[in-house]
């Protein structure tokens, strides 16, 4: 449990609410700096919407929504902001440039492993590195460190809080080695002196960007074809997996989607919001319906998760499965269909 907030973070940083982890801890930065952007239109802007269905040997089946390994660097190149990132090997060195930025009065942005964050009350198998999140100040008396982070548990856009939590628990979370994101102590610096407004071409080239990987992905893992995968490949899960796993691979199915820092619906919902800022900003009424089709995906994968939440009280796992599989066959060619839209 968290403990009262005994300690304030530096003056005029606020724990905005948010969707997702990266895109809400940049967002805070954001504010706090003066540069005025939504996080619908940061999210958007880095072409962060994917899909990919991936199992690693060993581990349950997982549902990702996000995309594009250059985040950064494509929303840095399109809003002129610098998003410098740094990694040491060192826990001292990392503690110690922590500290000397927060003494400085500068909120540090940052990667942890969920596990360790003990405010968030995962059982303590749940690693995950790549969590971000802001140290927003700290008391050297103490050693308690003060996080901004939004609700784990909530759905759709989360209410953004401060936490408290130990140095020592911090740099445990920072040094994690928990596959597949192991942290690295890795944290992020920002310039913002020549970041801008978000201007049409820039807009255009992010949906491009997206729609393209969505149609044409390197493997068939990934985009609208990794949905077609991830409908055959559910469809092998009842003879593939005993009961207990197949249950976890359910209910991770409705965490994935609805719970885990996508906003719900797998990031459509957000990515919908973008694309009707964008329209407003464009004048462009194509991407306002562009924006609904998407949020039609979004419902659809909504749709989808919920029965899965059930999947440790219903009686036998396996009866969700050909509803399962219909569905993301459907959610494929709703996707394909939008994408097309986009796509140019």
């Amino acid at each position: 449990m968290n403990t009262p907030l005994t300690i304030q973070p530096i003056k005029g940083f606020k724990a905005l609410d948010g969707c997702h982890c990266v895109t809400s801890s940049l967002k805070k930065m954001c504010a706090f700096n003066h540069y005025d952007i939504s996080e619908e239109m940061l999210f958007g802007l880095g072409a962060g919407l994917g899909f990919i269905y991936w199992h690693q040997r060993g581990s349950l089946p997982f549902f990702g929504g996000r995309g594009n390994n250059d985040f950064n660097q494509d929303l840095a190149r399109r809003t002129g902001l610098q998003i410098i990132e740094h990694e040491t090997s060192s826990r001292k060195k990392a503690e110690n440039e922590l500290l000397r930025m927060l003494d400085a009065n500068q909120p540090v942005c940052l990667y942890a492993d969920m596990a360790y964050l003990t405010y968030m009350g995962l059982p303590e198998d749940a690693h995950f590195g790549g969590h971000l999140i802001v140290v927003a100040g700290y008391a050297a008396a103490t050693r308690q460190a003060i996080i901004a982070d939004i609700e784990p548990k909530m759905t759709g856009v989360k209410t953004g809080h401060f936490y408290t939590l130990p140095l020592e628990q911090l740099a445990l979370a920072r040094a994690s080695k928990y596959q597949p994101f192991p942290p690295k102590h890795h944290w992020f610096t920002f310039d913002f002196t020549q970041a801008h407004p978000p201007e049409p071409a820039e807009i255009y080239a992010a949906i491009d960007q997206t729609a393209q990987a969505m149609l044409h992905p390197p493997i068939k893992n990934m985009g609208v074809a990794g949905i077609r995968t991830a409908a055959a490949r559910v469809r092998q899960w009842p003879t593939q997996f005993d009961e207990a796993t197949l249950r976890a691979a359910l209910f991770n199915i409705y965490v994935y989607i609805e719970i885990g820092g996508t906003g719900g619906g797998l990031f459509r919902y957000l990515y919908s919001r973008f694309l009707h800022e964008a329209a407003d900003l464009t004048g462009d009424p194509r991407l306002r319906e562009a924006s609904q089709q998407v949020y039609a995906c979004a419902e659809q994968w909504r749709t989808l998760a919920l029965p899965p939440a059930q999947a440790f009280e219903i009686s036998k796992a396996a009866n969700l499965i050909p509803d399962l599989i219909n569905q993301l066959e459907q959610i494929a060619q709703l996707e394909e269909t939008a994408w097309q839209m986009l796509k140019g």
